[in-house]
């Protein structure tokens, strides 16, 4: 299917139209005689059956929104989109050069003008929603409509690689058929903590271990339930424990500091949400400094304030990450992987010889879910 405002793409539509067949494809464009309308409905809703009858879904993104859909307050591009997402389509995303350098530009000025190039500047929020995606978020820029076609054809061919190896794969599993395992599973909770716990009080060895018996069973959570963009979940808790600063039973580090690692507030706050199902409250929240001045902070805490597994999850980042790198740390991390922890591993490269210090004023109570 192609997704795009008509008016301004049309001879760029019939052209893909045209290339699309050439290549023995069934193109899906809503200007066909072809395109099925189902009886009874609305034509915005109509469009949304044909995204469920596609295959690939080529988004093309030009300066006009185009109308709103009758349901919703957003493009009908836009909502097309959403169903393609919801349906987990493949989605190619086509975006007009100037449109997405000026996309740039309003994010550092959004009251600026931008009239010569969109007629709504809902287009640069959409491209920020396309981006901040956790899937097919890659865009292309083009200029002409022959830039569409080079990129589909180079994608097509990919596509057909992809197939090509997987069916190699299937050729070549076990004889039960049965397919393989997670590439890297979770690492079985330990049961020696010895180099952690030397010279704990029994107290301070039941928490540390608590706490890291926390933080690993959400990780299985997690993998469990396979849930989607495991590796954008793991990450934020890595950045948060690498880098964060522990306030009362929270976490928190600014987000300018967070964006420099991983994303901007669009999309680290849906992972943020994504997040409460595991029983990890976060938030996006602005602390006055006093002198006219604020900043913003990226805070998270388990649910009934669990401190010790705070601690657990940044002790545990650190150690990962002071023994193996911080690249390689966060893969361990990712697995679960606490067998540092255990006899042989040097304790004094260990949490049970750091600092605990911990700002002692802390901010309202993240509620839990």
């Amino acid at each position: 299917m192609v997704s795009s405002t008509y008016f301004d793409l049309a001879d760029a539509r019939a052209t893909l139209e045209k290339f699309l067949e050439d290549l023995g494809h069934e193109p899906l464009l809503h200007e066909s005689p072809g395109f099925g309308v189902t009886p009874g409905k609305h034509s915005h809703v109509a469009c949304l059956d044909q995204v469920d009858n596609a295959d690939y879904v080529v988004l093309i993104v030009g300066g006009r929104r185009g109308g709103v859909f009758v349901e919703s307050l957003r493009s009908i591009t836009s909502e097309e989109y959403k169903r393609a997402m919801q349906r987990k389509i493949p989605i190619f995303t086509f975006v007009k050069r100037d449109v997405d350098a000026a996309s740039q530009l309003y994010k550092s000025n959004p009251r600026g003008d931008f009239s010569k190039v969109v007629d709504h500047v809902g287009i640069f929020d959409f491209l920020d929603v396309i981006k901040s995606a956790s899937q097919d978020n890659w865009v292309r820029q083009f200029d002409t409509v022959q830039d569409i076609i080079d990129g589909l054809r180079g994608q097509f061919a990919y596509l057909h690689t992809l197939y090509s190896k997987q069916h190699v794969r299937s050729q070549t599993r076990p004889a039960s058929g049965s397919p393989k395992g997670d590439e890297d599973p979770l690492v079985p909770f330990p049961s020696d903590f010895t180099a952690l716990t030397e010279d704990m009080s029994n107290e301070e060895a039941s928490a540390a271990i608590g706490g890291l018996k926390r933080v690993h069973a959400t990780l299985r959570e997690m993998r469990e339930r396979k849930v989607q963009s495991y590796g954008e979940k793991v990450k934020v808790l890595w950045l948060l424990g690498l880098y964060g600063e522990i306030i009362g039973s929270n976490l928190a580090i600014n987000e300018s500091s967070f964006k420099q690692y991983a994303w901007g507030a669009s999309k680290g706050k849906r992972v943020l949400d994504q997040l409460r199902d595991f029983g990890i409250n976060g938030r996006y929240e602005r602390v006055d400094e006093g002198d006219d001045s604020s900043h913003v902070d990226l805070e998270i805490g388990f649910d009934d304030d669990e401190v010790d597994a705070i601690y657990a999850l940044r002790n545990y980042a650190n150690d990962l990450a002071e023994k193996y790198g911080k690249d390689d740390g966060l893969e361990f991390f990712g697995r679960g992987d606490m067998t540092i922890y255990g006899s042989g591993s040097d304790p004094d490269k260990l949490w049970s010889r750091r600092s605990r210090k911990v700002k002692k004023k802390a901010p309202g109570k993240l509620k839990p879910r």
